[in-house]
Formats: C-alpha cells, sequence, structure tokens
C-alpha cells in the first residue's frame, strides 16, 4: 500500500510538472520570432587561438547566452538545446573550447587546433576563450550575455561572472571543484551578486548546495530532481533523461524572471 502511494504521489507530481510546463512554453513560445538562423564562425582566444563556434542568430537587437561544452566535448553538445533557447528570444552562441573533443559528431576544431599547436590547456588558458566568446557577443548585441556551462566548463562561467562586468547571469550545470587544489571555485564565487542557476542529479545535491553556500539565497537559484535521480551536466536536458521536462520547466522559470 505504501509503495502503491508512492507511486501515485510520484505520478500527480509528473502530471502536475508536465501541466505547469506546457503552459509556460506557450507562454515563451508566443513572444518568440521562431526564425534563426545559425552560422559557423570563428574569432581569436586572448593567446591568438582560433576559436571555432555556432550563431544561432535569432536578431542582432537580442541578447546572447553562451554555451559552452562538457570537457572532451564539443560545441555539437547544445545542437538541439540551443534551438529551444532560441524560442526566448535569445541568440545563442555554442562555443568550442580547448579542453574538447566530439559531440553528436560535430568535432571540436579549436581543440584539434590546440593539440596541433601544443597550446596551454589550463584553467586561465580555457578561460580566454570564454572571455574572448563574451567580448564577440557584447560586440554583436551590445548587451550583457549569460554564461551557460556544463561540468568545469560550467565552474568557469561561475567564476568569470564574479570577474567580467558583461555578464549578466549564468546557468551551470553539474558544475564542481574540477580545478583545484588551484582554484577553489566555492571560495571564488562567494558574494557573487548575479543570477545564477544551478542544476544536478538527486546524488549531487548536498555538493553543488555546499559549493554555492557562500553565495547570498537572493541570487541562487539550486535545483534538485523531484520525479527520479534526474542526470549529470547537458544531459539533463536531453531526451536521455526521462523526466528533463523538470530540468526544462525550473530554467525557463529562471529566465523569465531575468526579463
Amino acid at each position: 500500500m505504501l509503495k502503491h502511494r508512492k507511486n501515485s504521489n510520484r505520478r500527480a507530481l509528473s502530471m502536475k510538472v508536465g501541466l505547469i510546463f506546457l503552459l509556460v512554453t506557450l507562454s515563451i513560445a508566443s513572444s518568440s520570432f521562431y526564425a534563426f538562423k545559425i552560422s559557423t564562425i570563428k574569432f581569436a582566444s586572448g593567446d591568438g587561438l582560433e576559436i571555432t563556434a555556432d550563431e544561432y542568430l535569432v536578431s542582432r537587437d537580442l541578447p546572447y547566452i553562451l554555451l559552452f561544452h562538457e570537457q572532451q566535448s564539443s560545441r555539437g553538445e547544445f545542437q538541439n538545446i540551443a534551438r529551444r533557447l532560441n524560442k526566448m528570444d535569445y541568440n545563442c552562441l555554442a562555443v568550442d573550447l580547448r579542453n574538447g573533443g566530439n559531440n553528436s559528431f560535430v568535432s571540436n576544431e579549436t581543440a584539434k587546433r590546440c593539440r596541433e599547436t601544443r597550446c596551454a590547456q589550463g584553467a586561465d588558458d580555457i578561460s580566454l576563450d570564454i572571455e574572448a566568446a563574451i567580448n564577440y557577443a557584447v560586440n554583436q548585441s551590445g548587451q550583457p550575455v549569460i554564461l551557460f556551462g556544463s561540468g568545469a566548463n560550467g565552474s568557469l562561467c561561475l567564476k568569470i561572472a564574479k570577474e567580467n562586468e558583461n555578464v549578466r547571469a549564468v546557468v551551470a550545470l553539474s558544475p564542481g571543484e574540477y580545478f583545484s587544489p588551484g582554484i577553489s571555485i566555492q571560495d571564488t564565487i562567494t558574494n557573487l551578486k548575479k543570477p545564477i542557476f544551478i542544476t544536478s542529479s538527486r546524488s549531487e545535491f548536498p555538493y553543488i548546495s555546499q559549493l554555492a553556500s557562500g553565495v547570498d539565497k537572493e541570487y541562487v537559484t539550486l535545483f534538485e530532481p523531484q520525479l527520479g535521480e534526474g542526470g549529470r551536466g547537458s544531459a539533463a536536458l536531453t531526451p536521455e533523461n526521462e523526466h528533463n521536462s523538470e530540468y526544462w520547466l525550473a530554467l525557463l522559470i529562471f529566465f523569465k524572471d531575468l526579463i
């Protein structure tokens, strides 16, 4: 009986999340242009390394969300995610960072150049790529950007948000202390006063709660999945996570609050 009641409660919660998600999605979609142009662009990082990125352009008048993949991945990680974010009236820039590989049959061209030239791949060097992407987007739209990063690169997004005035907000998917002992993300983002949204799987949630413990609750939104274990990184937003809709619902609400 207890198991039956628990399953019934979970089904009810799932239905409620699905209904709210549908209503929020329809509300956002009704204000969207729906039309966007995809092109592959290149720009220079701070040390001269050429960076490849896919630009999902709705309008030059709109702000940018900058998408940064996990380690050993590529801009292909965000092919479907970027299209959904476009519908919220944001341009997107999915960037190949130098600490990458392949994803969705998309080769990381920046990482390939980095290997060929034996360029440095430390945290500071990856940060140069992120900063170059920020500069590109700000020069295009004249507006602050939203950083959207997964895994280790999500951690760097949080760090750079504290340091760069052109960053308006951050979405970090399963960030962590990937660069310790040289860099403590928890210490770096203490007293960060910009909106941040952090996702995790259920098992990761205590860890990310500690990571963000120095950020005032007024600025931080921590998402803990309720319908199951959830997913790690950008995979949580894809169909491979059965309950990805609850992640999208929380993310859509976060973006609506930024308007």
